[in-house]
């Protein structure tokens, strides 16, 4: 069943703790910047820059290692660059170098998550593997919302980039252990081309949209809206809870819900059913944004996050079941970086528009309306287009 059993829980183990930090920092970078004197237009706008480099750099990383057949180097590189990354904050307030890095950051983040496509050639796409890596890495994120406020309440924000390079070096030194096991891959691939030749071989499918194209737009529609208000939700629960362990609860009950939700969802998720799973998945998107405009207490947070983290669980899941299903090694790297792509591209264009909005009213409020649309569209685009087959 599985071609390395050691590189695959290695691999978990990696992920957990890459998106312990990687989480953390997506909460707390805004809390951060506006203790550094920041304005809200301009937190709104820095914090947007991260997706920038993962708009075309996933797809284009992806086909290179599809060409030289190599996964390990770009995570291994990604990992060691974003410890980096977290190093250089500890020495910097200075906005524009952030904004600069955090590019950087963002190219680490497109190559670390080769290590997605690796998984699943040693899983040889088992949608129940594929489904232990998702939960796997919102459990990190859980773990780093969690700890990441209790750490803040400990030692204030100012420190909160010593923690996240702390997990970081972890992490660089749990993939040193890792192996790719490109031959064992390949040797597995070539006996399933032998007997199933339709599916796997390369020339065959790509003379068709093996990808439903309504996937991309779908998830580009859905992170368009959900990205920058996740960005800035440490700070709007800061407008009506005092406590930043309370906010970090908060912030950690949406991932670990997803993590539950992840295993269960995997279960259910058939070719006759992923259509309305993600349908549901990104209309559950729409109605977190609403719950988090009329949230003013703990529980009215508390319900949008189990409508977010619901949301995220399903439409994600579905959408990396099916395309694990529909890959092999010699094209699975660029199909897994055109759903990066769309999706990141979504959450920093999102960024940017909200950005401009904020720019005529620093009102968070007034215009996460606007937002809230975007999910909606997702969902009718994967009515009216997608297809299983």
């Amino acid at each position: 069943m599985i071609i390395s059993k050691k590189s695959v829980i290695l691999l978990l183990i990696s992920v957990l703790t890459y998106n312990t930090a990687a989480m953390a920092l997506i909460y707390y970078l805004p809390r951060y910047l506006l203790y550094i004197g920041a304005e809200l237009p301009i937190v709104q706008l820095v914090t947007t820059i991260y997706p920038f480099s993962m708009i075309f750099l996933p797809q284009l990383l992806g086909k290179y290692s599809d060409k030289i057949q190599n996964r390990y180097l770009f995570f291994i590189l990604g990992s060691i660059g974003a410890s980096l990354f977290y190093f250089t904050l500890i020495f910097t307030r200075d906005l524009v170098l952030i904004t600069v890095i955090l590019i950087f950051y963002g190219m680490c983040g497109a190559s670390y998550r080769l290590n997605f496509t690796l998984y699943q050639e040693l899983t040889k796409n088992n949608p129940k593997f594929v489904t232990f890596y998702n939960a796997i890495s919102v459990f990190g994120w859980f773990l780093g919302s969690q700890i990441g406020g209790i750490f803040i309440d400990i030692y204030g924000i100012s420190q909160i980039f010593v923690f996240l390079l702390i997990i970081s070096l972890i992490n660089v030194f749990i993939i040193i252990f890792i192996r790719e096991n490109r031959n064992a891959i390949l040797e597995h691939y070539n006996s399933e081309e032998v007997d199933n030749p339709e599916l796997n071989n390369l020339t065959n499918v790509e003379k068709k949209n093996i990808i439903s194209k309504s996937i991309y737009v779908a998830l580009f529609a859905r992170h368009f809206g959900v990205r920058p208000i996740i960005t800035i939700l440490a700070v709007l629960m800061s407008f009506h809870l005092s406590s930043d362990t309370q906010i970090g609860f908060l912030l950690g009950f949406n991932p670990l819900l997803q993590f539950f939700l992840m295993l269960l969802t995997g279960r259910i998720i058939t070719k006759k059913n992923e259509k309305y799973i993600l349908m549901i998945g990104f209309f559950l998107s729409s109605g977190a944004i609403l719950g988090y405009m009329l949230a003013t207490d703990f529980f009215g947070f508390l319900l949008s996050q189990i409508m977010i983290s619901s949301s995220f669980a399903l439409f994600w899941n579905a959408t990396q079941i099916y395309i694990a299903q529909k890959t092999n090694p010699r094209n699975k790297g660029k199909y897994l970086g055109y759903a990066n792509s769309s999706f990141f591209s979504g959450g920093f264009s999102g960024g940017l528009l909200f950005s401009l909005l904020l720019s005529f009213n620093p009102n968070y409020y007034a215009f996460m309306w606007i937002m809230m649309i975007f999910p909606l569209l997702s969902t009718i685009t994967i009515l009216m287009k997608f297809k299983s087959d």
